[in-house]
């Protein structure tokens, strides 16, 4: 398998303002993890001890970077004259060596990065499946769990080789990026900028902002100013390029004015349609479908889901299909046979209707909830606390449970700690359910607690009529949701 572009160490090391211990070496093997790494590969890997080092020395690795490197790695680094080198921001490491293997096995492809609060996983999985029916050799790092959407790890610089090697080249990328990032409450600054920069995007979609990732934010005007990174991104790119934008979100419809005065940027808006206003690229006329200008390109019942957060992301990816002139008929098939990623609006059930969504954060618990009230006599909602994610976000999704119940009447609430099926990554934390609570209980919302979910599962679809509709919502406290509906043969 070919090698990435060859740098000196000390080079590398300036290049992610890192420090160099051990010696300066001429470095050309892949971007990849420890336990994925081959002889001459170089390792990212945001801690690292001495252990560590010792088993990358043993592999015959070419050079490890780390942010943390723990216990006496140092030491033993110069012991074993092995390349080690420390840097504060591993996320320019993993932007660096995600920048290099594009330029090496995907200069020519056709890159595409989508970020924002919600729908940037759908819409990415929409155009690879776009791309992939067509024909297009088409890599993606979005999955159902969304962890691959970071600069905390060299998974896009890792696959990339792979993916090139297996499929005898590689056509398209389309990536999610996630819009904030970081760990340990420590935001990695401009993370959407450096990894969209990195990728030297040729479109790039921005399809919402909406508060999430409390512990990491200052304020929602921080929150649009890491999103916006993205367009100032693509502004900085020297080619023909394309910002897609949702005129629906005001804040997104502004991010234009970045790009108004660089020629090489087109700009195309998804949104509602209008009889008056031509203003959009595409648009949505409900219960007929999707323009794109004046035309009807996809007929509403035609479409794989018809919830109206999920048309934008099929808006923002007939952007690009537009964009590059696919074949209409055939895109228009594909949409019609798309499989959606796991637990996105995914019906598990009918009589009662069982909804299971990653609604992991308040606009995607208030668009759900809102979405489901359309397909059932009375909802009931499970909604999983979000162990080990800080008392913040846990009280902005209690605030939207709230705020999306506290008018209707036809409602019962389960919440849950999932403390059968997480792990200790996962587990919620006193704070974070006194929080939960105390919001619940203030806004008057009535709610009944069960530890187990298997228990609360049970226990709701034993309570729901055939004409109800249960929502089961959350990230991994609710994962494992539809393996128990399963085994209890309830789905």
């Amino acid at each position: 398998m070919q090698k990435t572009n060859s740098i000196y160490a000390s080079e590398l090391a300036q290049k992610i303002d890192g420090k160099l211990y051990g010696p300066d070496k001429l470095l050309s093997g892949h971007y990849t993890y420890l336990n994925r790494a081959e002889a001459g590969d170089i390792v990212i890997r945001h801690w690292i001890n001495d252990k560590g080092i010792k088993i990358a020395k043993d592999k015959e690795i070419s050079c490890v970077i780390t942010q943390n490197p723990h216990e006496d790695a140092v030491n033993v680094a110069k012991e074993l004259d092995f390349c080690l080198i420390v840097t504060d921001y591993i996320e320019y490491a993993t932007a660096y060596a995600l920048n290099q293997t594009v330029k090496k096995y995907a200069n020519d492809s056709i890159k595409i990065a989508t970020t924002g609060t919600n729908g940037k996983s759908t819409t990415t999985h929409l155009l690879y499946t776009i791309f992939s029916d067509l024909g297009f050799k088409t890599y993606t790092n979005t999955d159902a769990e969304s962890e691959g959407n970071t600069l905390i790890d060299p998974k896009v610089a890792s696959e990339l080789p792979e993916f090139y090697n297996e499929n005898n080249g590689l056509d398209v990328i389309t990536l999610e990026v996630s819009e904030i990032q970081g760990w340990d409450d420590r935001i990695m600054e401009n993370h959407a900028y450096e990894m969209i920069s990195a990728l030297d995007a040729d479109v790039t979609i921005i399809t919402n902002a909406s508060m999430d990732h409390i512990n990491l934010l200052r304020s929602f005007d921080h929150l649009l100013e890491e999103i916006s990174g993205a367009a100032r991104a693509i502004n900085y790119v020297d080619k023909s390029s394309l910002l897609i934008l949702n005129y629906e979100d005001k804040n997104i419809a502004k991010m234009s004015e970045i790009v108004e005065n660089n020629s090489n940027v087109d700009v195309m808006y998804f949104g509602n349609y209008d009889d008056d206003d031509r203003l959009l690229s595409v648009s949505y006329k409900p219960k007929v479908g999707i323009y794109v200008a004046d035309e009807l390109y996809i007929k509403y019942d035609d479409l794989p889901f018809t919830s109206m957060h999920f048309i934008q992301d099929i808006m923002a990816a007939i952007c690009v299909c537009v964009y590059y002139n696919l074949d209409h008929k055939k895109v228009v098939k594909s949409l019609k046979n798309y499989k959606p990623l796991a637990r996105r609006f995914i019906k598990l059930r009918e009589n009662p209707v069982i909804i299971d969504d990653f609604a992991h954060n308040p606009s995607g618990i208030k668009l759900t909830i809102e979405n489901g009230y359309d397909l059932g006599e009375n909802v009931y909602i499970v909604d999983a606390i979000r162990g080990s994610r800080g008392d913040d976000i846990n009280r902005e999704i209690a605030e939207a449970l709230a705020e999306t119940l506290k008018n209707r009447s036809n409602y019962t609430l389960y919440i849950t700690s999932s403390i059968d099926v997480v792990d200790h990554l996962n587990w919620v934390e006193p704070s974070e359910f006194n929080i939960f609570e105390e919001t619940l209980n203030r806004e008057g919302i009535k709610y009944t607690f069960i530890e187990k979910l298997e228990d609360t599962l049970i226990k709701v679809v034993d309570e729901a009529g055939d004409d109800d509709v249960i929502l089961l919502l959350g990230a991994q406290g609710m994962d494992p949701a539809s393996g128990i509906l399963t085994k209890h043969d309830l789905i």
